[in-house]
């Protein structure tokens, strides 16, 4: 039987949350994520918009927990978590099936990008990510839809969902280029007015916290983080990593995505603009931009290369094993056992593991799913203590332990 895109888009939405909840924390992790579950029980709306504090996410949550306080902040932060990740993967699948007119190889693209370590990992933890990924999913695919349709509407969505999509992480700035450019191709001046007002009225509003508090308007981009200077030398070896997180979230499809790039820039070099000026800003800032954890934000960056593999699968499938080969996109997860297995093997990976075993080792890092993982809560329980500064996640997990001691015994908040 024949699925239309609405059966497929469910059918993908069910799977790939009963994935991910099969996968997600066990024990609040490491990490940001004490930090959105201690402002979920503190239930108070966040006033500000500094790029740490994302606003439009940390809000949504407290409503949450205002509507179900009864609900544990753990839960209600997975269940936005994951929701919000399965959604993309449908949006993104909507995104390719529009592009290609073909739901089997739109629904391999889903499946590469749901797997891809990267977003898998963000859809097992609590982090903002996976939320901030579906609004900018939704600003792609309207953009899209724009282009190949020219209907207005689509276009002051994206002009909307882009606004908003600032207040939960400012790095979506980036993505203002290309849609500028989208705009301008309207050639529509009473469309172009209406969506720059949108735009513009939603992006001004990201200052009046800053007014009203008397802070620096600069505080709306910067969180006071300082910057070692970067050479020649650094910039090369963060180009190496970035090249390297993209053979892990995509392993031997990566390729697939030059093909993509090709056959869009022959085809609709509208939309080739648009992807390109979407995704290298990108690109750029992630790579340059090196702190620990910077992989996550080249989420935004694999989505567009997820849609240029889907592109390249499609217009090779005429040679046979192609549509085999697609296949082998269910074997992802073992490619992540494989390497964990061929890492622990090393002198160098047994080193590491040892010294990150406090929060799991090898495993937290190389395998995106997070069951039974060791919690930060705990740790701070057992006043355990860490071979590397965690001063931050250890104060927020201390409030959040004295907030949840006032009406719950530290046995069953040492579980959470």
């Amino acid at each position: 039987m024949k699925l239309n895109n609405n059966q497929v888009s469910v059918l993908l939405f069910i799977s790939f949350s009963l994935i991910y909840l099969v996968g997600s924390f066990s024990k609040i992790p490491f990490g940001d994520s004490i930090g959105f579950v201690l402002e979920t029980e503190k239930k108070e709306f966040v006033l500000a918009s500094a790029p740490h504090v994302h606003s439009l996410f940390i809000n949504t949550l407290v409503f949450l927990k205002k509507l179900f306080p009864t609900i544990e902040s753990s839960e209600i932060c997975r269940f936005l978590t994951v929701i919000s990740a399965s959604l993309s993967i449908v949006v993104l699948f909507r995104t390719i099936s529009e592009l290609i007119q073909n739901n089997f190889f739109a629904i391999i693209s889903a499946i590469i990008f749901g797997f891809s370590f990267s977003f898998w990992k963000n859809a097992e933890i609590i982090e903002v990510y996976t939320f901030n990924l579906l609004f900018v999913s939704l600003v792609i695919y309207f953009c899209t839809i724009f282009i190949l349709r020219k209907k207005k509407s689509y276009l002051i969505f994206s002009a909307f969902l882009l606004g908003l999509s600032l207040w939960i992480h400012i790095q979506n700035i980036l993505i203002i280029p290309a849609f500028m450019l989208v705009i301008f191709l309207s050639k529509n001046v009473k469309l172009q007015l209406l969506t720059l007002g949108i735009l513009g009225v939603l992006f001004c509003s990201l200052f009046i916290f800053p007014l009203l508090n008397s802070q620096p308007l600069s505080s709306v981009f910067s969180s006071g983080t300082v910057s070692k200077n970067i050479d020649l030398k650094d910039l090369l070896k963060n180009f190496i990593t970035s090249i390297g997180y993209l053979i892990y979230n995509f392993w031997y499809f990566l390729i697939f995505s030059i093909f993509g790039v090709t056959i869009l820039f022959k085809s609709n070099k509208k939309l080739f603009i648009f992807f390109t000026t979407t995704a290298l800003p990108v690109f750029i800032f992630s790579t340059v931009f090196a702190v620990s954890d910077n992989y996550v934000y080249f989420i935004p960056f694999n989505l567009i290369v997820t849609i240029f593999i889907g592109i390249g699968l499609y217009h090779l499938h005429q040679r046979k094993f192609i549509k085999t080969l697609s296949y082998s996109c269910i074997l992802i997860p073992l490619f992540y056992f494989f390497t964990l297995k061929v890492v622990s093997s090393t002198e160098k990976g047994n080193n590491f593991h040892q010294e990150k075993l406090y929060k799991g080792g090898l495993e937290y890092y190389l395998l995106p799913w997070m069951k039974n993982n060791v919690g930060i809560v705990e740790f701070t329980i057992d006043k355990k203590q860490a071979p590397e500064n965690i001063e931050w996640m250890s104060r927020a997990s201390e409030e959040f332990i004295n907030i949840k001691s006032k009406y719950q015994p530290i046995k069953e908040i040492r579980k959470l």
